[in-house]
């Protein structure tokens, strides 16, 4: 055979043995839609694996959604309305089957009606919400951030080893994380919250208008409060704080330890190792 040949062959043999390779790591991805019109107070489920879900909030009653697979073929993808329009149960699926727990994921952006409630169950990926108006929210991840911003109802906020991040909130939150830092930043005059973290900093900012109970506890953490010591008491490595604003009409609870609590601190900076 001529010699540049069987190079050329070779060549050719190379990249043939190489191709699935490329497919697998890369992957192809394909976008989804679908838009359904919903009733007052319906309830809607995401849940996924590898699927970042972002949220924001749409002015009609009608649900948008919009979901990009990345390495798309180890991605079960579907969207189920489990009663008829307008719907009262709909249900958006993104999960990973076997061979793609590694390579495949997903993008969900959701644009959302007011006055439902939400269910979001994720892993490995962040939740985004941004001004939203709902009647409860439970936004559940593992190993992904959440943030919450500029949105209206009660949210509960569960993720592990990752940061929560929540502004401007109006209605009562419950946050939960592991290992990571918590920032709240709103107003709280009715009802209970509460923030609980290990291992990480809080950092709790009372905007105006709050009437609000707050009580802390930690260990092995810097506590401060309007960047002082006021109403923190502290028993060798436990530090307690018990602080009012106004009539206390509203309680927030705040656990920690090991970990610093920052209570009406100026910057976000406050947070230890933090530029």
């Amino acid at each position: 055979m001529n010699f540049k040949l069987r190079i050329l062959l070779l060549i050719i043999a190379a990249f043939a043995t190489l191709a699935p390779v490329c497919v697998l790591a890369g992957g192809k991805s394909r976008i989804a839609t679908d838009t359904v019109v919903l009733n007052q107070g319906a309830l809607v489920e995401v849940v996924g694996e590898n699927a970042e879900v972002r949220l924001h909030r749409v002015s009609s009653n009608t649900l948008e959604v919009e979901a990009t697979l990345n390495n798309e073929e180890f991605v079960d993808f579907y969207t189920q309305s489990l009663t008829s329009e307008p719907v009262r149960h709909y249900v958006i699926s993104a999960t990973t089957s076997t061979g793609g727990e590694t390579s495949a994921n997903s993008i969900i952006d959701i644009g959302l009606p007011d006055g439902v409630q939400l269910v979001v169950r994720t892993t490995n990926r962040p939740i985004v919400v941004d001004s939203i108006s709902v009647v409860t929210a439970s936004l559940v991840t593992t190993k992904g951030e959440i943030s919450v911003t500029g949105s209206v109802g009660n949210f509960n906020i569960n993720t592990t080893e990752s940061e929560v991040t929540v502004q401007g909130v109006n209605g009562n939150v419950i946050v939960v994380t592991t290992n990571a830092h918590v920032w709240f930043e709103g107003v709280v005059n009715d009802g209970t919250s509460s923030i609980s973290t290990t291992n990480g900093d809080i950092a709790a900012r009372l905007e105006n208008g709050s009437d609000v109970l707050i009580t802390a506890y930690t260990r092995n953490g810097d506590v401060t409060v309007n960047g002082g010591s006021q109403d923190v008491t502290k028993d060798g490595d436990v530090a307690t704080v018990a602080h009012r604003i106004e009539d206390g009409q509203g309680k927030l609870n705040i656990t920690n330890g090991p970990g610093a609590i920052h209570i009406n601190p100026d910057t976000i900076a406050v947070f230890d190792g933090d530029g």
